[in-house]
């Protein structure tokens, strides 16, 4: 069997190459918003919905390492690197449930501003 792309991956890559330039197309142009603190440009002046926002997080979490790495790593390894997932899911929860709650209650965008907060500068930069 040849290790070829049929339509549905084709679908599948093509689809999700158009929603992400849709989504970046769209808050360029047609909100036409500036970005003028930090804060807007981070946080996109918290106009997006979730949808977005969770599409641009799992692009940014798939990197092109990982998907040129990856398929090498089963084929060499085999499938133990699945346990992985187990700590992903893990961690997926953690940070939505204990951190990002407290980061959006305290408007703030990273774990150093927090450090900062929490404790003094010199923790926050260490």
């Amino acid at each position: 069997m040849p290790a070829l792309f049929g339509i549905v991956d084709y679908a599948v890559f093509g689809g999700m190459l158009v929603i992400s330039a849709f989504v970046g197309v769209h808050f360029a142009f047609i909100a036409k918003k500036k970005q003028n603190t930090t804060s807007q440009y981070l946080m996109g002046g918290k106009e997006m919905g979730v949808f977005p926002i969770s599409m641009s997080l799992i692009a940014s979490y798939i990197s092109g390492i990982s998907l040129i790495g990856l398929p090498a790593e089963m084929y060499v390894y085999g499938t133990m690197y699945w346990m992985v997932i187990i700590s992903e899911v893990f961690v997926s929860f953690t940070m939505a449930y204990i951190y990002i709650p407290v980061f959006y209650k305290l408007q703030i965008t990273s774990s150093y501003e927090y450090l900062g907060m929490r404790f003094c500068r010199k923790v926050q930069v260490l």
